[in-house]
């Protein structure tokens, strides 16, 4: 074994930092940290890592498959801190007693996340953000906006833009269709592929039919005689000796065979809903000129207008608070990549940029996720490796 075999390199993704670059990065986190003192944030700190269950609660499956998970020397599954946010509300429980029923808290630490380079890899990047805890409205979510949104004028960033979305509004849009909750699923899911142009309708319909979500036979039409059918099954059950349904009575198969038929979604609608997506995706522009296409679009599909009342409010709290208009622009297809959002979601970046440089939303069901109380909360984080890279 040569000299250079022997020696141990350093894992793919991961980085060192030389003194000029760790420089910058401190001064990043301290700049960040200050504004947010200053904005009302009290800095806390949390664990790097944390009890497997604590990210499962909060973002099941989807955040999981993100997240760097192994059994400790005691046989017990943690992970690695893949973002802050679950880790504050923990936080924010426990220290119930001892803190106000509204709480702004900032942090600041690396977060390990997988991410797809052609092939799953691990990676750290430090994040700095802040949470606020137990207050609703949308004058705190434009208050929450414009404090990272100015906040990236203080790090270096010259005329950064944002996109704004609304988790709810998405999902009122599908609730217009006749689709199950699998095919609403599916076709959020694949919002970014349609948005970036890695797929194309027919490709995500053949996606739908291989998988079952439909069928090109539109069987959603066929009935099944439930009463009739509970007969036979019955009738069925008392001639054998030996039970042939095992230990589901008729009613319940009956409950399983007519789940399974409401799960197959009419081909004609599923369709519709995906054309709708689509449509909804291709919109672009500032955030004024977007809502009236927004209107335009969901006039057209005979859809309620209200359902763009929350955005036009969160635009104008938006205006109060000096954020311009001219750097906003709505996004339908911004899912976050999380699940747990229930209101406004949004991202900040850069002119001509391709880092992300931070982002956040809404959550208002987290804490309750996590053995708490229903309780409002929403928060955003930037990411200090693609400032470092994109500031002044």
């Amino acid at each position: 074994m040569s000299l250079s075999d022997r020696k141990v390199k350093r894992l793919n993704q991961m980085h060192d930092l030389s003194p000029d670059q760790l420089n910058k990065n401190t001064k990043l986190i301290d700049t960040a940290l200050n504004f947010l003192c200053k904005a009302g944030y009290l800095r806390v700190d949390t664990p790097v890592i944390e009890d497997s269950g604590l990210f499962i609660r909060k973002g099941g499956g989807e955040l999981m498959g993100l997240v760097c998970t192994f059994l400790d020397s005691r046989g017990r599954r943690v992970s690695l801190r893949p973002e802050f946010t679950s880790s504050i509300i923990r936080l924010y429980l426990e220290q119930s007693n001892n803190t106000s029923s509204k709480t702004k808290w900032s942090y600041a630490g690396p977060v390990f996340r997988y991410r797809s380079h052609g092939q799953m890899m691990l990676e750290q990047f430090t994040q700095v953000g802040g949470e606020i805890i137990g207050k609703s409205g949308p004058e705190t979510d434009a208050e929450l906006i414009a404090t990272a949104y100015k906040g990236l004028i203080e790090l270096g960033i010259d005329n950064p833009v944002m996109k704004i979305g609304h988790a709810k509004s998405l999902m009122y849009f599908f609730n217009t269709f006749e689709i199950s909750e699998s095919a609403k699923q599916f076709i959020k899911s694949n919002l970014w592929s349609i948005r970036s142009g890695k797929t194309n309708r027919e490709e995500l319909m053949q996606r739908a039919i291989d998988s079952g979500l439909t069928d090109e036979n539109n069987s959603i039409s066929s009935n099944i005689d439930s009463s009739q059918t509970l007969v036979e099954l019955e009738s069925l059950s008392k001639d054998q000796v030996n039970n042939p349904l095992g230990r589901r009575t008729p009613s319940e198969i009956i409950s399983l065979l007519e789940e399974k038929r409401m799960a197959k979604n009419d081909m004609a609608e599923f369709s519709s809903a995906l054309d709708f997506a689509s449509k909804l995706l291709a919109i672009n522009g500032d955030a004024i000129n977007s809502l009236k296409q927004v209107k335009e679009l969901i006039r057209f599909e005979g859809l309620a207008e209200e359902t763009m009342q929350p955005l036009e409010v969160l635009l104008d709290e938006l205006k109060k608070v000096d954020v311009p208009i001219k750097n906003m622009g709505l996004d339908f297809g911004m899912a976050r990549g999380i699940a747990y959002y229930t209101g406004m979601i949004f991202e900040l970046n850069c002119p001509n940029s391709e880092f992300l440089l931070g982002g956040g939303g809404r959550y208002d069901q987290l804490v309750a996720n996590l053995g708490g109380v229903e309780t409002d909360a929403l928060g955003f984080a930037y990411n200090i490796d693609a400032i470092n890279k994109s500031s002044r």
